[in-house]
């Protein structure tokens, strides 16, 4: 048995009038919260150009270092590769937020392509961060397993190590810890005014 069906037939009661119920989307912007934990989206853009120097000097210090004394602490030889590596990852962080941070700053990043850029960067950012923070924790433990034997007199002994460098590389640990502390502690300090 077949029945058809008349579809005029059908009656559709729609109101006419705006409902009072309206919706709120609400959307979140996860480029601007991946670019603010890689350190991306500055709000001032001379304390940008004024850390950014900063850390590219600190960075080239550490590099030259590292890398003209690779053979000179045979008491713990990874310590001069501990810094060559910690500045070359460093370096890339640096090109990869100028970049960003160009991008971000003439709203280039609001482009596809500038928001993939921006991302990816970030991304690699926080990586490198990461990586940066492992590898802090091989430092620490390297620099200060040799902290009560190392000497700075007798290059031809086993527990020699010139002195520029392993200082250098324990003041850069050390500094290393307490920087974020108080750029932490800075940042709070200015929020509750």
């Amino acid at each position: 048995m077949s029945s058809e069906f008349d579809l005029r037939a059908i009656d559709l009661d729609v109101p006419t009038h705006p409902t009072t119920n309206s919706i709120r989307v609400e959307t979140t912007n996860y480029g601007k919260i991946l670019r603010t934990i890689a350190g991306i989206n500055g709000a001032s853009i001379p304390c940008i150009v004024i850390c950014t120097v900063l850390d590219f000097i600190f960075t080239l210090i550490t590099l030259i270092v590292g890398s003209t004394n690779l053979s000179a602490c045979p008491i713990e030889n990874r310590l001069p590769i501990y810094l060559v590596v910690v500045a070359s990852v460093n370096l890339a962080s640096i090109c990869l937020a100028c970049i960003s941070i160009f991008l971000h700053v003439r709203d280039k990043d609001e482009s596809i392509s500038g928001f993939l850029c921006v991302t990816f960067s970030a991304i690699m950012i926080i990586i490198f961060q990461l990586f940066n923070f492992i590898w802090l924790i091989c430092g620490t433990v390297w620099i200060f397993a040799v902290f009560d034997d190392v000497q700075y007199t007798a290059p031809n002994e086993k527990t020699y190590c010139h002195p520029n460098i392993y200082q250098y590389t324990l003041a850069s640990i050390v500094l290393q810890y307490i920087i974020p502390f108080i750029l932490c502690c800075c940042k709070n300090l200015s929020l509750m005014k």
